[in-house]
């Protein structure tokens, strides 16, 4: 999903407040966001918690991360997994959005 990583970490930036440069790889992504959220694990609690809501991360998954790993790779996993979530919600935006069409005016609303 390296073609939606542009767009995935556009969206990242704006739900956690970080500054991500326009030429990014996954590795740097996943390493910035895990860095934010050690940072929101430790210091604001409430916050992580409200950013996984927002991005609607799986609570499963991560109760399964943290039960798995308590090394400080838990951090780069729960990153792992809100870019997965962010990049299923870009490609379900992009397959059910319809595109506007002048002609569609009288099913409108």
């Amino acid at each position: 999903m390296q073609e939606l990583l542009p767009e995935t970490a556009l969206q990242i930036a704006a739900d956690t407040a970080l500054t991500i440069p326009d030429q990014i790889t996954y590795e740097q992504l996943e390493s910035l966001l895990a860095t934010r959220l050690e940072a929101l694990i430790n210091q604001d609690f409430q916050q992580f918690v409200l950013l996984l809501y927002k991005i609607d991360v799986a609570e499963n998954k991560i109760r399964q991360v943290l039960a798995d790993d308590t090394s400080e790779q838990v951090y780069k996993k729960i990153a792992a997994l809100l870019i997965e979530r962010q990049q299923q919600k870009i490609i379900s935006r992009k397959t059910f959005t319809r595109p506007f069409n002048d002609d569609d005016s009288e099913d409108r609303w």
